[in-house]
């Protein structure tokens, strides 16, 4: 017998915001449960590119 879980697997009732690099929609996840207010970025790479000025 498996424990129930809260998570139902419906991903389209997570929230979402967009990255402030490329505006790609980012969800939420567990591991960003304590500090989403604090996620801007999607990745790594637009991590990085976020000083970086378009030539």
């Amino acid at each position: 017998m498996t424990k129930p879980s809260g998570f139902k697997g419906n991903k389209q009732d997570l929230p979402q915001k967009p990255c402030l690099v490329c505006g790609r929609p980012m969800s939420w996840r567990k591991s960003w449960a304590k500090n989403w207010d604090q996620v801007f970025y999607c990745s790594d790479r637009c991590r990085a590119a976020k000083n970086k000025v378009p030539a």
